[in-house]
């Protein structure tokens, strides 16, 4: 009886924790590097150049945009405007020099840099 109580309990908790996504509207969570604002909604996305789509698995649009700093050395996505990436061939955990995206994507597996450090990261 206390196992399928604490089941419970614990299946419960876990769908307080998640948020269905919401349909219906244009604003969505910005994408881009740590903290960086970007475009919310499609009619601001277009006024930018950028393309207003689906990424990811989430059935919500965003706006994707070309990066102005794209190939720029970086150690840390917060010197970009998408994410710093590292060089192809490098060992997660290893101490990499790194550049700037060339869009906002930040989906699919990527291996960025934080503080230098190559880490392999993959978004739905």
């Amino acid at each position: 009886m206390i196992k399928r109580l604490a089941s419970v309990a614990l299946v419960a908790l876990l769908a307080a924790c998640s948020a269905p996504a919401e349909r219906g509207t244009d604003a969505v969570t910005p994408v881009g590097g740590p903290d960086k604002a970007t475009v919310t909604n499609e009619s601001d996305c277009q006024r930018v150049g950028g393309q207003w789509t689906q990424l990811g698995r989430a059935p919500v649009k965003q706006c994707l945009r070309q990066t102005t700093d794209a190939g720029k050395a970086c150690t840390d996505s917060e010197q970009c405007e998408g994410q710093c990436l590292a060089p192809e061939g490098s060992v997660d955990g290893t101490q990499v020099g790194g550049s700037c995206s060339v869009d906002t994507n930040p989906f699919g597996c990527q291996q960025r840099l934080r503080d230098g450090v190559a880490s392999t990261i993959c978004v739905d």
